[in-house]
């Protein structure tokens, strides 16, 4: 069932963010929930490698969403500044990314 629902978000990413990309910007938020659920079910394989990811499609849509992004140049900059937020949260906080979704595991998963 979690595998289902793994590759199904990790899907709806991928479909958002290339529709994102085509032009229809609101969906980088939908791109960033995705990723993060996958990332989230993936947990500790390869969740965290994949939940930096969540940074650079919400700084993308955060861009969007303020009006900020114009053309490559921002789109650029807003991407690299996701990437290296992605980069210090994981590097800083490690699986505590994770923290407010940890409550709803069962405690027969976390040992």
């Amino acid at each position: 069932m979690l595998t289902a629902i793994a590759y199904g978000s990790l899907l709806v990413c991928v479909m958002s963010t290339i529709l994102a990309i085509k032009g229809t910007h609101q969906l980088y938020w939908v791109s960033a929930a995705g990723i993060y659920v996958f990332s989230f079910i993936t947990g500790f394989t390869i969740g965290l490698f994949t939940v930096g990811l969540t940074f650079v499609f919400l700084g993308l849509a955060i861009g969007y969403s303020l009006g900020r992004i114009k053309g490559k140049a921002q789109f650029s900059l807003f991407t690299g500044v996701g990437i290296i937020v992605g980069f210090l949260m994981v590097v800083i906080f490690g699986s505590w990314v994770f923290l407010p979704f940890w409550k709803l595991l069962p405690s027969s998963l976390l040992s």
